[in-house]
């Protein structure tokens, strides 16, 4: 046998056992090539509802192409799959900043789209009032007090919302600087983080109580 044709049957048998090892790979969920592939999808956002985070950036990628519709259609199947799913709550709240962000580019359907922003913003709401952080709330906050800038009809309930929501977030807080302070060894980059965030809920908590008092809010 002429050695062209021992080289043509070692490709074959090589190649043969190749195919073989990949259909056993793929019937098993931890071999290397399973687990190679999934990583390999994750990291690609293949398919790209695969994941939350994945879900995110094509939505970003549909808004940055003027495809809004898009966005939102994306984020909301998402949270149609899976409607008890913590990360719904961060979908929610992508698509009513993004209510919010063409609110401000378009003055004329202004109110359309802010009713759109509460809509989906009171969506999020449950998942991150189940949270402990003081910190979930933060950009529910800054939704609410950037309605009540833009909208003279939900001006004032508004920004109302936004001091309820800076009053329970300023209760966790309290709550984890008293478990901090029970601890042997506080942790003091989070003591720290902890007196910055309620700082800023001060400074927030005044600006939007100016806010309630210039737009006559207090006497309704």
């Amino acid at each position: 046998m002429s050695a062209i044709r021992w080289i043509l049957l070692a490709v074959a048998a090589s190649f043969t056992a190749f195919v073989v090892w990949i259909v056993v790979s793929l019937q098993n969920d931890d071999s290397t090539l399973m687990v190679m592939t999934r990583y390999v999808k994750r990291a690609t956002c293949w398919p790209a509802d695969s994941s939350a985070i994945c879900v995110l950036k094509a939505m970003a990628k549909y808004e940055k192409n003027g495809r809004y519709d898009d966005a939102v259609s994306a984020g909301v199947a998402w949270t149609k799959k899976y409607p008890d799913g913590f990360t719904s709550g961060w979908i929610y709240e992508d698509i009513s900043e993004l209510y919010l962000r063409r609110a401000r580019a378009d003055s004329g359907r202004a109110e359309e789209y802010l009713k759109q922003a509460v809509f989906y913003r009171d969506k999020a709401l449950p998942s991150h009032l189940d949270s402990d952080s003081p910190y979930s709330l933060n950009t529910l906050v800054v939704i609410s007090e950037s309605i009540g800038d833009l909208s003279t009809a939900q001006r004032c309930v508004q920004y109302r919302n936004s001091i309820k929501l800076l009053d329970r977030m300023k209760l966790l807080a309290n709550e984890e600087q008293h478990r901090l302070a029970r601890q042997f060894k506080p942790d003091l980059d989070e003591r720290q983080k902890l007196n910055n965030l309620q700082e800023c809920i001060d400074v927030v908590a005044k600006r939007v109580g100016g806010k309630l008092s210039a737009s006559g809010c207090q006497e309704q």
